[in-house]
């Protein structure tokens, strides 16, 4: 069955659903219920951005549904604003409060940034009790009234329950697509290693921001949706620290980072307290116990149970099959010209470049208080070449690679790359420039797949933005297909066809390195530097590493190579640059430099000097 008819089907149960339930749920206090779970659905929905999506923890999404709910209900019991007025000031306030936070607090992280939006919550309280004059303070805010569609007030919840659904489908339509797009794969690259994410071309800072922002607005929305139903009365008691913990439970236990699971999370725990009243004073005793077991037997949250069970994945292979196969078509549709079969065997002189300097480095030191990890070094790396950069252990060839992609700003010394200078820019920044790189401690993005990993490798020349992704705007379409295809054209370069679905920890070690390396590529850099690349691979796939630097290297991209193992060193450098103790030592081509006297006492060795 083709995808869009499988879409339809889903659309039309949806729409199914939506209509005839408020005919069978006929008594206003269910319905009053299932507006208010909605209106928690949605405000999970934005904790879901942030925490389930860029992995920053936030207690203060009752605050931010706080914020909407207020804003909402000033502008039109005080200014007599329309409803619908107040649904997009309550969004945008939100908003904008998630970035006034979100700017100075998210350089912190972990329990840092938790205390920092419990800080925020507990302000706005004070601001909610305090200020009378416009929040009425602790006696709230009385008679909000209901939106209008016409001439039909939508006061009965059975009516304003369809405004409710809506919502909520169209919301979590866009956070669907927004997870599967350019900016959703930046905000997950980000909770997975936010290291790799800046050196891939990840701006983190702004797309940090963006995600607390999104959030915060999703929780004005639902603030919204609680201040005009319901009871139409708001106070300061119901946004508390509490509420912002209920909300992070929710979310949890629907599931971190699914869609659906924070919708029945939400749904969930608002029903289950109601659902047991029926035991009386140990209904709660009951219902916090049952969490408590959720959580425990399920930890991935119900999302996670569903997953797993063998009918989902049943079910995800029947759905996926179309898509799956539009994927191997266009991967097997792009020109196979565009990039070089494997030849029988590679010389370094097949690598010969135009000898045009593309890397200068003047002077480059780093000093972490009194140690001087590098020393005043100078260096230049010619275009199409392939140049290592060697020494002990400690000696500061890490140290460099850091400070030439950004995760290090240089104590002293120029860089410049392509008539560029570089020297202290953000990783994203030198990423965009055209400089890629590997890690000699593997980072990859372990709980996404394969693909996902190497499209975000291509997230430097992709351009799609929030709107867009969220929208699926044919732009976004057209982009994303384009950016598929060259994912899929660096998975079959390094000869990793067919793992496209594979989640990216689950592949053997050797197939990891060459992952992290077609992911790299996939930013098509003029220079790579790859950080002990052959760490920990056997001898057949050291080999075959050996014929893929080359293979590279006929492609037009110049690599700098800090490697151990000297047999690869000597097989394909052009050029070497040696290190000891954050100083160069000696420079040359290999022949050279095997025979040099202080790099065989310093390095090298007698044994392997000789060899």
């Amino acid at each position: 069955m083709k995808t869009i008819m499988k879409n339809l089907l889903i659309l039309a149960a949806v729409v199914v659903t939506v209509l005839l339930l408020p005919r069978f749920v006929t008594s206003n206090y269910w319905l009053n219920l299932i507006n208010l779970s909605i209106s928690f659905s949605i405000a999970c929905l934005g904790l879901n951005i942030v925490l389930g999506f860029a992995g920053q923890l936030s207690l203060a999404q009752a605050a931010f549904w706080g914020v909407g709910a207020y804003t909402s209900a000033i502008l039109t019991t005080q200014l007599g604003l329309p409803v619908w007025a107040g649904m997009f000031a309550a969004f945008f306030m939100a908003a904008l409060c998630g970035v006034l936070l979100g700017i100075p607090t998210l350089k912190l992280s972990g329990h840092y940034l938790a205390m920092a939006t419990i800080g925020f919550g507990i302000i706005l309280q004070l601001i909610l009790v305090n200020e009378i004059w416009l929040t009425k303070g602790s006696d709230g805010i009385t008679t909000i009234p209901s939106p209008w569609i016409g001439s039909l007030e939508l006061k009965d919840p059975g009516a304003f329950f369809y405004v409710a659904a809506v919502s909520l489908i169209l919301l979590s339509w866009g956070t669907i697509h927004l997870k599967n797009s350019r900016v959703g794969r930046a905000f997950m690259a980000i909770r997975e290693n936010e290291m790799a994410a800046g050196a891939m071309g990840v701006d983190t800072t702004y797309y940090k921001v963006m995600a607390f922002a999104l959030s915060a607005g999703y929780g004005g929305f639902g603030g919204w949706m609680f201040a005009h139903s319901g009871s139409h009365y708001i106070s300061p008691d119901t946004f508390s620290f509490e509420q912002s913990v209920i909300l992070l439970v929710m979310t949890v236990l629907g599931g971190n980072g699914s869609v659906i699971g924070s919708i029945v999370g939400a749904t969930l725990l608002t029903m289950l307290p109601e659902v047991l009243r029926f035991l009386k004073d140990s209904y709660m005793m009951v219902y916090a116990a049952g969490i408590v077991a959720i959580m425990i037997f399920m930890p991935s949250g119900i999302a996670g149970l569903v997953k797993s069970m063998p009918l989902t994945l049943r079910l995800r292979t029947w759905w996926n099959a179309d898509s799956r196969g539009g994927r191997q078509v266009g991967g097997g549709a792009s020109p196979r010209g565009t990039y070089p079969g494997k030849k029988a065997a590679f010389q370094p002189e097949d690598c010969a470049g135009s000898g045009e300097v593309l890397l200068t480095v003047k002077g480059l030191a780093k000093h972490f208080g009194g140690l001087k990890a590098v020393d005043g070094v100078d260096m230049e790396v010619r275009r199409g070449e392939i140049q290592a950069l060697i020494g002990p252990n400690g000696s500061g060839k890490t140290t460099i690679l850091n400070m030439l992609s950004g995760l290090y700003v240089p104590t002293a010394g120029e860089i410049i790359l392509g008539g560029a200078a570089i020297a202290g820019k953000k990783p994203h920044a030198i990423t965009s420039l055209g400089m890629a790189r590997t890690f000699q401690n593997i980072r990859l993005f372990g709980e996404l797949t394969v693909l996902e990993n190497v499209l975000i490798g291509r997230h430097c020349h992709s351009r799609a933005g929030l709107l867009a992704s969220i929208l699926h705007l044919p732009s976004q379409k057209a982009e994303e297909a384009g950016i598929r295809a060259k994912a899929l054209e660096m998975l079959e370069f390094v000869g990793l066809k067919g793992k496209e679905d594979a989640q990216a920890n689950s592949l053997p070690y050797g197939q990891q390195r060459l992952l992290e390396l077609a992911r790299a590529l996939a930013s098509d850099p003029q220079l790579l530097l790859l950080d002990e690349p052959a760490a920990g691979l056997n001898a057949a796939e050291t080999e075959a590493l050996v014929d893929l630097l080359f293979q590279i290297c006929t492609r037009g991209i110049t690599i700098l190579l800090v490697e151990h193992d000297m047999n690869l060193v000597m097989n394909v450098s052009d050029h070497i640059t040696v290190l000891n103790f954050g100083r160069k030592i000696a420079e040359g081509p290999a022949e050279e430099i095997e025979k040099n006297r202080e790099v065989v006492d310093a390095y090298l060795g007698t044994e392997v000097g000789n060899a």
